[in-house]
């Protein structure tokens, strides 16, 4: 849990309602009791809405930090928590609720009182029928997975004739999106475009994800925090371009060169932007 969700709890308790910026508005109706923490949220589902600046002043005068810098941090944080939402993550707000995208791509609230208090539904049956019913279940059950096996046994053969050509399709495609990722930057053309000798598509090797460069220091370190604080391997470099210092902000993975537009195309709808790839030697 980031401290920033812990802030926006307390903050809710306090001052009855906030807004987060591009997820919603939230307000406490009503408490279940004086003394009591339990209570009733209405949730506002608003892509257009800005963060509370009470928030910010707020948290601010908790943590003694500039405003500014408040500012900045909270919208990195609530900028990975979109992401998060997005890829089908739950946010959860403590003792509050939780957030979830539904089909539609909309965001929806769930209230901590209703996943607690949601019954468990229990069914009684005469004994004959419950053996009767597991007799059939166990029939239904095998009859599947023999279903699968002759499937996955088609499926497999399918892969095998078409895992040549796509290796190769794919081992070119990366060479080609790496060398344009390095005319973009002023960096060194990437290690995946020169295809070292001795790799093939079946060598697993460290892989930078490059999935932003920006000019600020203080982006570059309060983002990759931010997503270890997800369990994301995130780091950053810095390199000059025409004199001006920049950072690339990337995730570390060991992957196998035939699986790196796959790991490239998911980080990709994770962060919402193209990704660049760079092998580390």
């Amino acid at each position: 849990m980031n401290k920033f969700d812990s802030y926006i709890t307390d903050y809710l308790y306090e001052n009855r309602e906030v807004a987060l910026e591009k997820i919603g508005y939230i307000k406490i109706i009503s408490f279940a009791g004086p003394d009591s923490r339990q209570a009733s949220v209405d949730y506002i589902f608003d892509k257009k809405i800005t963060t509370s600046t009470g928030l910010v002043e707020y948290i601010s005068e908790k943590t003694g930090k500039n405003k500014s810098l408040v500012a900045a941090d909270l919208e990195s944080h609530l900028k990975g928590v979109r992401e998060f939402i997005n890829i089908g993550k739950p946010y959860e707000i403590p003792q509050i609720g939780f957030i979830k995208a539904n089909n539609s791509g909309a965001y929806e609230f769930t209230p901590v009182s209703d996943i607690n208090t949601k019954p468990v539904k229990t069914t009684t049956q005469p004994l004959a029928q419950a053996g009767a019913k597991s007799s059939r279940t166990v029939v239904q059950i095998i009859s599947l997975i023999i279903a699968i096996a002759i499937l996955s046994g088609l499926g497999w053969q399918a892969y095998q004739a078409l895992s040549k050509k796509t290796n190769v399709a794919d081992t070119n495609t990366v060479t080609n999106t790496d060398t344009a990722s390095a005319a973009d930057t002023g960096k060194t053309t990437d290690t995946t475009a020169q295809q070292p000798a001795g790799y093939s598509p079946g060598d697993s090797v460290n892989v930078r994800y490059i999935f932003e460069i920006t000019a600020s220091g203080l982006r570059a370190r309060t983002r990759t925090a931010q997503l270890k604080s997800f369990g994301n391997n995130a780091l950053y470099d810095s390199f000059v371009n025409n004199n001006t210092k920049r950072y690339d902000l990337y995730i570390l993975q060991k992957t196998k060169i035939a699986d790196t537009l796959r790991m490239k195309d998911s980080l990709s709808k994770f962060f919402m932007r193209d990704i660049a790839l760079k092998i580390e030697q």
